[in-house]
């Protein structure tokens, strides 16, 4: 009687992996494939217009009623601004959804690229990139850090080509893509971070040393320059350290809040993260051998960004699949043939999909459907209808539709730009909305015709003021989300 395995069916092999990446693909689909939720997306719209429609780049804060209005505004994110307006007035904003979805796939692309160029096996590169869009994906809303987290992935792709073929070709398009992300997004110094890193672990490795090194800190220098062309010159270099460094940002606004403390503890976002951290560990582990130096100051330096604040933890994602596939590289000559990983693989992207479908994405949102701040289409056609004139005195998470709305029939008291407005100015106007005779004294001054507030900024502070039905105010329009009070 014969003990021998019976053979594998004909074709298997290639069904199994076809329908690995279509599970793969239908994963990243639920989660980026999501309507809009970023207040930031309707006040990048409305700058790209005025950029489109004037050629100029407005130099100050513009929007507001008061003397806000003439704080400079550094728009570094000027060239992603125009992006959105042209995407916004191509498609619809309702139909931006797909672009959206689009670009998830396309960092879904360049992510399994990377990785299965360091591994060299499909059964774990898909696993890898797809946790990384995972846990960035509770960051995943159309903003200028989207571009950015593209970029990264670009220029990863390049240094780590560069790394196997030596093509100084890629190096010189490293200082290409510097151009682009220094119009795009604050982050872009992030770009001479990554590869001076490069340049680093080049000078650590036994047997390179300062002649390997050199490429890279040619290269670092050149797109160290590349990223002055931009509107401000310098000014991308102390926006980004000023941000970074700002403590009311970290106290006042929950995407830097840190991320071991604050609201963002028991989050979807903050508990993937926790979980990757673990994998990631015993990954790391398990190959640390095969982590070359870089791979180790890439996963010290943007780790440590990750656990001082909240919001870089995409960034992180990002940039640790780099030294985690460089580890699962030492696994993959025992796990490439194995069917079971295969298999194995194929049934955790399929119970993903599932447990995306049941419950959302990182951020609750399904394709048809997730939370925000957004207008309800009834606030939004009654905005649109001409409903709103004046000064308004708003929430700070509804300037940015109002602008894109209704500026300049209309003018917020502030919108979403927090960077520009500072800690005074934002304070200020959440004490008005809270203390009776400060707002009675903003509300003459300014001569404020409307109030629109989310419902928590209204049940927390106006509704409990007894004297504005005195003063001739009503509410004019009211949903679950959001109330507009009127002054007669």
């Amino acid at each position: 009687m014969s003990s021998a395995l019976p053979a594998r069916p004909a074709g298997t092999e290639p069904l199994l992996s076809a329908g690995t990446t279509s599970a793969a693909i239908v994963v990243v689909s639920l989660l980026c494939f999501v309507p809009l939720s970023a207040n930031d997306f309707w006040l990048h719209a409305a700058i790209g217009r005025i950029i489109r429609t004037t050629g100029e780049i407005p130099a100050s804060a513009l929007f507001p009623f008061t003397e806000a209005a003439d704080f400079p505004f550094h728009a570094h994110e000027w060239l992603a601004s125009l992006v959105m307006h042209l995407l916004d007035d191509g498609l619809g904003h309702e139909r931006v959804i797909f672009a959206k979805g689009l670009l998830g796939l396309a960092l879904f692309g360049l992510a399994y690229r990377l990785s299965h160029r360091l591994t060299g096996s499909f059964p774990l590169a898909v696993p890898l990139s797809v946790a990384a869009l995972i846990v960035a994906n509770f960051r995943f809303r159309l903003r200028p850090e989207l571009f950015a987290l593209l970029f990264a992935l670009l220029l990863l792709n390049l240094l780590a080509e560069y790394r196997e073929r030596r093509n100084p070709w890629y190096l010189v398009a490293c200082a290409a893509i510097a151009v682009p992300w220094a119009n795009m997004h604050g982050s872009a110094p992030i770009a001479v971070a990554l590869i001076g890193a490069f340049a680093a672990g080049a000078a650590l490795s036994p047997g390179e040393r300062v002649r390997a090194a050199a490429p890279y800190a040619l290269c670092a220098a050149g797109v160290a320059l590349a990223l002055l062309v931009n509107p401000y010159g310098v000014g991308v270099y102390r926006f980004a350290w000023e941000l970074q460094a700002s403590g009311y940002l970290r106290s006042l606004i929950y995407e830097w809040m840190p991320t071991f403390s604050g609201p963002f503890v028991g989050t979807r976002g903050f508990w993937a993260f926790v979980v990757y951290l673990a994998l990631l560990g015993a990954l790391l582990y398990a190959g640390r051998r095969r982590v070359s130096p870089e791979g180790w100051l890439l996963l010290a330096g943007f780790g440590a960004l990750a656990l001082h604040t909240q919001r870089h933890i995409a960034f992180f994602a990002i940039v640790s699949l780099y030294p985690a596939s460089l580890a699962a590289r030492a696994l993959a000559p025992r796990l490439e043939t194995s069917r079971r990983l295969r298999v194995a693989v194929l049934i955790a992207l399929m119970a993903a999909g599932g447990l995306l479908l049941r419950f959302g994405n990182l951020s609750g949102g399904y394709p048809y459907f997730v939370e925000s701040n957004n207008f309800s289409p009834l606030l939004a056609g009654y905005v649109d209808q001409g409903g709103v004139r004046g000064n308004v005195l708003n929430s700070y998470a509804l300037g940015a539709e109002l602008v894109y709305r209704a500026w300049p029939r209309a003018r917020p008291a502030i919108d979403s730009r927090v960077d520009i407005y500072g800690e005074r100015y934002l304070l200020f106007i959440e004490r008005v909305l809270r203390d009776e005779a400060l707002f009675r004294d903003f509300v003459r001054r300014y001569d404020v015709n409307y109030v629109l507030l989310t419902r928590p900024d209204f049940e927390g502070g106006l509704r409990g003021m007894p004297g504005l039905q005195r003063d001739g105010w009503r509410i004019v329009f009211a949903d679950h989300k959001a109330v507009l009070l009127g002054r007669r």
